[in-house]
């Protein structure tokens, strides 16, 4: 019998698996408002990091042709210092505050995206810096290491193809780095594995029909679609946030 809480997770991680094989990121952006609505932060982020390995990994498999390798690698080694450091914010700081800024980091993100403002400096080495560290800092601390890349590329003007397959090579080795960190740490557990189990197979349904629909979709219509659903779900993550914290 399905708990209150899979009924949630099961269409998160579809929806989570649909955004990413069309785009090669977005996952967590999808996936971590509407889990945290039944889950702890600690296993919102393992999850998410879990399903990205997979996720990633399949859409890498068809678009590696079209991936900027040396882009998404030059980004890869500033992310790794981010990412001891997001560690270490989610071990110290309350549940509720991290929920809250989840929910905070997404809708602008969002709204910064759908203004279309580009980001300064977004050609050179320190943009590439700035951005690899800011994401790998937020894929431990709060599981959205998307917005950062995602304005970056963004800003680069790259084209959908490639976009979407330096994306998902760039998520592909910052969850590779996460998941080992974090089970360094002592933040992974054995009963999120059956869990993610259970979920992941909703993920790689949902990455089949995105890859399928990549081509019938125009960028514009999914780009106003998908920023709609990122600003519902960030507002709900927010409004919970300061529920719980009043």
């Amino acid at each position: 019998m399905l708990s209150w809480a899979l009924l949630v997770a099961i269409p998160a991680a579809f929806l989570a698996g649909l955004v990413a094989g069309m785009t090669g990121f977005g996952l967590a952006l999808i996936s971590t408002p509407l889990l945290l609505f039944v889950y702890e932060p600690q296993t919102v982020i393992v999850l998410t990091t879990i399903f990205s390995i997979f996720i990633t990994a399949t859409v890498v498999w068809d678009s590696w042709r079209d991936a900027h390798r040396r882009l998404a690698l030059a980004l890869l080694v500033p992310a790794f210092l981010g990412v001891l450091v997001g560690t270490e914010v989610l071990r110290a700081v309350d549940p509720v505050y991290i929920r809250l800024a989840v929910g905070v980091v997404v809708v602008l993100s969002a709204l910064i995206l759908l203004r279309e403002v580009r980001l300064p400096g977004a050609e050179s080495r320190l943009g590439v810096v700035v951005a690899g560290s800011v994401s790998g800092a937020l894929s431990t601390s709060t599981g959205l290491a998307g917005p950062p890349i995602v304005l970056l590329l963004t800003a680069r003007d790259l084209p959908k193809h490639e976009f979407r397959g330096t994306s998902a090579f760039y998520f592909l080795g910052m969850s590779l780095l996460a998941i080992v960190v974090l089970t360094f740490r002592g933040v992974v557990h054995p009963h999120h594995i059956p869990l993610a189990v259970i979920l992941i197979p909703g993920t790689l349904v949902g990455k089949v029909i995105g890859t399928a629909a990549l081509n019938r979709v125009s960028e514009s219509a999914f780009r106003s679609i998908s920023l709609a659903l990122v600003i519902c779900t960030g507002a709900l993550g927010v409004a919970t946030a300061i529920w719980a914290l009043l």
